[in-house]
């Protein structure tokens, strides 16, 4: 009987081992977890596409600093110098640095803060501003941990306190693979699929969601009249466009930044399902979708308050992804605190005329911006 028994196991042990061995020479990505080549790696094969990569913000998000962080030709001026009262020297790493502004992170890691000289805003030719040094996160003041990774760099693994640390500065509270989002931190580790493209494949799934947030995504962010900073993705779910794919509109290896064509374009985006939609005001033909449906509702860096009729009126240095204006005269687009767009109880959001329509007409007020607005596509 134990004689039997014992055959019978050592028969499956058999068969097991040997169905694994199939499997995995089937399937090498099983074989064992796969580790991160670098994109200089990808470039070998996928020249074309690491050419417009190179020149988003993705791969220049985090830089070790060895002086003034580098940025491609025709893309970011950069950053000129370090806050006034540091020298390079005294700078571990730059956070940002490509069009909108800059961070950085003293000699042990942490985030340097204070009410001034602690952010560098690069000049804005949209809404005609300066470059120029402000304050950043003052209540924090001098200086705050860096737990930023996941959506700075490739391969984040958040530690905490107690390490281990990148580098061993003791301010990062985790350890990465590369600086930056590089192709591998949106394709995943490729050292498999490089030395066997054919048969290990990368992942191809749009996760843009993953970094183009903020902590709820059933809440938008918001703050001193702006939605703040990397809010698309909540953006897009309160919007009438939540259904469709980021790709659909970007291809995500190009900046929307130095004419770098990442927005496809309104004949190839908001024209192709909005085929009868026209404008029926002669004077507004010619006028881009984005301009009413898309305006500069978020801060990234700055923002500028433009003199209206109705009082001051903010507008940021980001494209809002809400789409949809309310013409309802009671309806506010923030909540009352401030701290977060208003949705109705279908969580739909609304962008306001004051921010769609007088901007521009600083000259008019909200009842002609509503009956105007009901006119325009009608």
């Amino acid at each position: 009987m134990i004689a039997d028994l014992c055959y019978f196991v050592r028969f499956w042990q058999l068969h097991v081992l040997f169905f694994t061995v199939i499997l995995l020479s089937l399937c090498p990505a099983l074989s064992s977890a796969q580790t991160y080549t670098g994109d200089k790696k990808c470039r070998e094969c996928h020249i074309d596409i690491y050419s417009s990569y190179i020149k988003t913000g993705h791969p220049h998000k985090i830089q070790k600093v060895t002086g003034p962080p580098v940025f491609p030709e025709g893309t970011s001026p950069g950053v000129p110098s370090p806050p006034a009262d540091k020298q390079w020297n005294d700078i571990s790493y730059v956070i940002g640095g490509f069009a909108w502004k800059a961070r950085f992170m003293d000699k042990e890691g942490y985030i340097l803060t204070g009410d001034k000289h602690r952010q560098f805003n690069l000049a804005n030719q949209i809404l005609k501003t300066t470059s120029s040094w402000t304050g950043y996160d003052k209540d924090n003041a001098p200086r705050k941990p860096y737990t930023c990774g996941e959506c700075h760099t490739t391969g984040w693994v958040l530690t905490g306190p107690k390490g281990p640390h990148q580098n061993n500065l003791s301010g990062i509270y985790g350890v990465w693979n590369a600086d930056g989002v590089t192709c591998e931190a949106c394709h995943g580790a490729g050292d498999q699929h490089a030395a066997q493209p054919e048969q290990v494949h990368l992942s191809l799934e749009e996760n843009c969601g993953d970094c183009h947030r903020r902590g709820n995504v059933s809440q938008i962010d918001a703050s001193n009249g702006l939605i703040r900073h990397h809010e698309q993705y909540e953006d897009l779910l309160a919007s009438p466009h939540r259904y469709i794919k980021c790709i659909a509109c970007h291809e995500p290896h190009q900046s929307v930044k130095y004419q770098g064509n990442g927005f496809k374009g309104e004949q190839n985006t908001c024209q192709i399902c909005h085929t009868e939609t026209v404008s029926n005001i002669p004077a507004k033909v010619d006028f881009q979708c984005t301009t009413c449906h898309m305006p500069r509702i978020a801060k990234s860096a700055v923002s500028v308050k433009h003199k209206a009729k109705i009082g001051e009126i903010i507008e940021g240095d980001v494209r809002g992804h809400i789409f949809r204006i309310s013409t309802d005269q009671q309806w506010k687009m923030f909540t009352d605190n401030g701290q977060f767009v208003r949705l109705n109880d279908e969580g739909k959001a609304f962008i306001t005329v004051d921010y769609a329509c007088l901007i521009c007409h600083t000259d008019k007020d909200k009842a002609w911006a509503i009956e105007s607005g009901k006119r325009i596509h009608q």
